[in-house]
């Protein structure tokens, strides 16, 4: 005995096999995460001014982590000869897309200023960026490649 289904029942039935499948978020649970990734985004960018490198690399994904050492990294850092500002300047959030559970993009204006020891690599001014956050080991994580320019 087999299943016979008409044109209409059968997209929806697909439709609800995916709800199920991909578990649809709440809109509760949507907002907390574009919350929590743009915090995270927010105290990178607030270890960058400080110039805490180290604790830049650790908020890093496990992927990009891989690329190079902790050492490189904060070597690299300070060799491009820009920070991000201070204070309210840091960063002006555009907008936060959810994804999914585990992907927010995070868009927004970045201020950068120049630390004053070397010239920098690139434009340090404030521009609009893009950052997909990615929560690994239950902390929403940041590609460090898009923080180095030059990688």
């Amino acid at each position: 005995m087999g299943w016979s289904f008409t044109r209409g029942s059968r997209g929806c039935s697909c439709v609800l096999l995916l709800l199920v499948l991909v578990g649809a978020a709440s809109p509760q649970e949507v907002e907390q995460a574009k919350a929590e990734a743009t915090a995270a985004l927010v105290q990178v960018l607030k270890l960058w001014n400080v110039e805490d490198y180290g604790a830049v690399y650790d908020r890093g994904t496990t992927t990009t982590k891989r690329l190079f050492t902790r050492e490189d990294f904060i070597g690299r850092m300070r060799g491009l000869g820009c920070k991000t500002t201070c204070c309210w300047t840091t960063f002006e959030l555009h907008n936060a897309d959810y994804q999914s559970p585990r992907l927010v993009v995070v868009a927004g204006r970045v201020g950068f200023e120049w630390t004053g020891r070397i010239v920098p690599r690139f434009q340090c001014g404030p521009r609009v960026q893009s950052f997909p956050m990615t929560r690994e080991e239950e902390a929403w994580r940041i590609d460090l490649t898009l923080i180095l320019p030059f990688f």
